[in-house]
């Protein structure tokens, strides 16, 4: 297809300005483009590459080492290391004419000292062995049971159960601590891949400069340290089921190697020419507005569109205080069970906590319940074991007990102050939402010492 000299003149900005180097050679491996990258990466001129072969580059001093093979018809990954003590990665492929005849070399062009480091330090995490992959799949099929019986839920359950045996991709939303997690793992373990395994990958959680390998795997002599080959995390669960929590943390650059995975079923490791056929079922999870992210250009729209077959949005646990006492009682009898004792909750307490906002949704939940287990003094929890951000609920609550109106109207304060702090992003945005001034806000958060 032809392209216009605009098109050909933008191309060559955007791949003067990639962060990626990019070589091209003619068939007798004899350079003749590089773009700034090479140089930024290598720290050699381009004027010192632009014109040799590797052979000759190697001569002169500029290769200190390279490992050696012939570069043919078939794509082709090769090492280097530079005077500037730099190590290099290049992966090439041949450029074909109408007649089949090679035209010239493509290469791209990678830097390896960052991420040999990185390597060094975050080995154990990249070192996952087949035992310690066997453990983490038992414990993760290890699920709690769905709790719940709130309008809200029996909806979404209902719903759940209608996907949980396809193989659409499941898109799950909701706030931090709702139950994305437990949500997927129960999907997998209904579904025909449940006796696959289940394996958790979180974007936000794994360095960006790891995350390729640790998601695609590498082969034997990819980079210094890679003595033999390592399947990838999405390797690893062939089979099975993967989810990609967090998914708005991941990077831009990988956004597009997975959409080429989830659409091709292929994967191909750091190092490898070889794609390998993937079998996996994709669950992604996130607490952010991913459509946001993608106005904002922080998420690839093809992405969003390729994940967000099926949107399963999660309710926020004040929205569903119908479920509060079976998880309650859920979890104090789990907590009760790991730290042998038998407690209880009394009427009030139970109360109290059905009327709690709980930002921190389940997971705060479940926290709080482990704390009343541990720290309560006597067999019934009572309302003045409850914590802290709990006692303007709890005095305001008991029974026959008065209080001054002011205390409480200081008490009462807080409680909304601490909650509009936690749910909105400033301090101007809260007192727009509480309807006070800015700098009333600001005085009522130092005398009320939040």
């Amino acid at each position: 297809m032809a392209v216009s000299p605009a098109k050909q003149e933008f191309l060559v900005q955007a791949v003067e300005q990639s962060y990626e180097g990019f070589l091209l050679a003619d068939p007798s491996g004899r350079i003749f483009y590089a773009n700034q990258a090479v140089e930024n990466i290598s720290g050699i001129s381009t004027d010192e590459i632009v014109g040799r072969t590797p052979k000759e580059m190697e001569d002169v001093g500029i290769i200190i080492k390279q490992s050696m093979k012939v570069l043919k018809k078939d794509p082709l990954t090769i090492s280097q290391k530079l005077s500037t003590g730099a190590e290099i990665f290049i992966t090439s492929k041949p450029v074909f004419d109408d007649s089949g005849q090679i035209v010239c070399y493509v290469s791209n062009y990678r830097e390896l000292s960052a991420l040999n480091e990185l390597h060094k330090e975050h080995h154990n995490l990249l070192n996952i062995n087949y035992s310690e992959l066997q453990q983490l799949r038992a414990q993760l099929l290890k699920t709690e049971d769905w709790i719940g019986n709130s309008y809200k839920t029996k909806a979404l359950k209902e719903k759940v159960s209608k996907v949980a045996k396809t193989e659409a991709i499941l898109l799950i939303s909701g706030e931090s601590g709702v139950g994305k997690e437990v949500i997927s793992k129960t999907i997998h373990k209904v579904s025909d891949r449940r006796n696959g395994p289940f394996i958790q990958i979180n974007c936000g959680a794994i360095p960006e400069s790891l995350m390729e390998a640790e998601l695609f795997g590498y082969e034997k002599g990819a980079f210094t340290g890679a003595v033999s080959a390592k399947p990838g995390l999405l390797e690893v669960a062939n089979g099975g089921s993967v989810l990609l929590d967090e998914i708005g943390e991941m990077p831009l650059n990988l956004q597009v190697k997975l959409l080429r995975v989830i659409q091709s079923k292929e994967i191909t490791r750091v190092g490898g020419t070889t794609p390998k056929k993937l079998d996996v079922r994709f669950l992604a999870a996130t607490n952010r507005d991913l459509q946001v992210l993608v106005e904002q250009g922080n998420f690839r729209e093809d992405l969003y569109y390729r994940l967000n077959v099926i949107p399963i949005s999660i309710p926020p646990l004040r929205e569903r205080k119908e479920d509060i006492p079976s998880l309650s009682q859920h979890f104090l009898k789990k907590y009760s069970e790991k730290y042998s004792v038998n407690k209880k909750l009394s009427k009030e307490a139970e109360r109290m906590l059905c009327e709690y906002s709980w930002p921190g949704n389940v997971r705060q939940l479940e926290n709080t319940m482990e704390q009343l287990v541990i720290l309560s003094e006597t067999v019934e929890i009572q309302l003045n074991d409850l914590p802290k951000e709990m006692a303007g609920n709890n005095m305001t609550k008991s029974e026959g007990e008065i209080i001054p109106l002011k205390q409480l109207r200081e008490m009462t304060e807080r409680e909304m102050i601490k909650l509009a702090l936690k749910r909105y992003s400033s301090i101007r945005e809260a007192a727009k939402h509480l309807e006070v001034d800015h700098s009333t806000l600001v005085k009522k958060i130092k005398k009320l010492g939040i």
